[in-house]
């Protein structure tokens, strides 16, 4: 969408970061992290056991798994952006 705005093409070979601050559009993927960590927050810190807190926490371990790359969950993309501590560090709002 930025290349389209500025109209830059590929071949110009201008970084999208360049063209992001220079269009002041929000990245997607940065505003789904921070919607993913709002939404991973607000379950850890409610005390019900509500079915998205179930699903969070879950990991199929029945039958045998497909051949290829494993299947990666929530929990997994969220210990590495936070660590293995991740828990704590969503139920902090301050950080």
């Amino acid at each position: 969408m930025g290349r389209s705005m500025m109209s830059i093409r590929k071949q110009d070979k201008i970084k999208y970061t360049t063209i992001r601050s220079k269009t002041q559009v929000t990245d997607i993927l940065t505003k789904l992290d921070q919607l993913k960590w709002r939404w991973t927050g607000h379950t850890l810190r409610s005390n019900q056991e509500k079915w998205s807190k179930i699903v969070t926490d879950w990991y199929p371990r029945d039958g045998k798994r497909k051949r290829g790359r494993q299947h990666r969950r929530w929990e997994d993309e969220l210990k590495l952006t936070a660590g293995p501590n991740w828990r704590r560090v969503a139920r902090d709002r301050e950080q």
